[in-house]
Formats: C-alpha cells, structure tokens, sequence
C-alpha cells in the first residue's frame, strides 16, 4: 500500500524447527496464507496476531504456547552508565559449552544457536568457573541498524542477584554509537522479565501469540 510493506509472512528455517512470522493484521492475511498453506512444512512454531490460526485448522493441529509482548528499547544509554557491570564479561566462541549446559539446566526451551556467538553480542557472569548468567541476542547488525534480545537467562541457583540486570546492561552498552533500533519478546505473564526490562529503557510496543503447529496426516 503506498509502495509500503503493509503485510508479510516469513518462514525462518534457521531453527531445527522452523518458524512461520506473520506481519500485519488485516484482512489480507487469509489470503496470503491460503497462497502458501501447502508449501509449508509439516511442523512450524507461528508468531501471529488476531486469530489467524483459524486459517489453519483444516491442515494442521495446534498446541498454544502463549501470549507474548513485543518490546523496545527508548531509554537512553547513558542512563545504563550507573549500573555497574565490571564483572560481566564477552562470550564467545570457546564459551559455547558453558553456555549450552547452562541453557539446558536454566532455559531449556530457549532459541539458542552456537553460531549466535559469532555476533559477538553475548556477554555472561561466571561462578567457579562456569557460566552463571547470561544476556545475548537472536539477530544483530550494525548494517541495518538493528539487534534482537534473546537468550537471556540466570541459573536458578543465582536467581535474584541481580545478574540478568547486570548482563541485559552490558549488552546494550555495546550498541551505544553503534544501532539505536533494539527488540525483544517476552511472555506475556513473565512480569519479573518484563518489569527488568522497562528498568532498563524498554517499553511494551504490542503483542502476539505463538502456537505450535503440526500437519494432520
């Protein structure tokens, strides 16, 4: 409309099991799933907004996985100057098993891939030797100005420390000067994240739903 994007779907087949985006609310949508509903594959999670899962039914079984927010970043990044995050450090590569067995035990559900390393966005706590707490993303570029939070977790057993503050500050210290367009997703009824991160700078901007769909044989 207007030469502008008002509506897209986007499959993201990056994950073992791919991902099914859907831009925009309006009654186009139908349609544009009805175009490609047979050349999806046979499990999906969906981001969706409205109750475009109807769409679906006839194909594909859901399983609901829940309300979700949209957040993003409007604070200033000098504000973040006063937290103290010295003992937070840069991860990388050579931290992947750490960092692997610490999402199993604290945030096994989580969209965790190695390679997400390689952005050089993920910065952790350690206790003994071992990854503790950690703040990352699921897309950074400083070329289109943008970065996604993600993968933001504290091992149970160091849960109310102050940790993910400390690791959530560090990294978006790294993006001063650099982007200024910064996301992230969070459960709807995760208030102890979410009130994080409106500490932090970051506003809710909407909400979606995901699901979890499989084609019925």
């Amino acid at each position: 409309e207007n030469e502008q994007l008002i509506e897209v779907i986007l499959l993201y087949t990056g994950l073992e099991i791919p991902t099914l985006l859907i831009f925009g609310s309006t009654e186009k949508i139908p349609y544009l799933i009805e175009g490609i509903i047979d050349k999806l594959p046979d499990r999906f999670y969906c981001h969706y907004q409205e109750n475009f899962h109807k769409f679906f039914e006839s194909d594909y079984q859901l399983t609901f996985l829940g309300t979700h927010v949209k957040m993003k970043f409007q604070g200033e990044f000098a504000k973040l100057s006063v937290i103290d995050t010295s003992d937070i450090i840069p991860l990388n590569e050579d931290d992947e098993p750490y960092l692997l067995s610490l999402y199993q035990t604290a945030y096994p559900e989580g969209y965790f891939i190695p390679y997400m390393l390689k952005t050089g966005k993920y910065y952790g706590a350690k206790a003994e030797k071992k990854i503790v707490s950690v703040a990352g993303v699921h897309v950074f570029s400083s070329l289109y100005n943008i970065a996604v939070l993600g993968n933001i977790t504290t091992h149970p057993n160091f849960r109310g420390t102050g940790l993910a503050k400390k690791c959530t500050a560090r990294l978006l210290k790294s993006f001063d000067k650099v982007i200024d367009r910064i996301g992230l997703n969070a459960k709807k009824d995760n208030f102890i994240a979410i009130q994080l991160y409106e500490r932090l700078g970051f506003n809710i901007h909407s909400t979606y739903r995901e699901a979890y769909f499989e084609r019925i044989s």
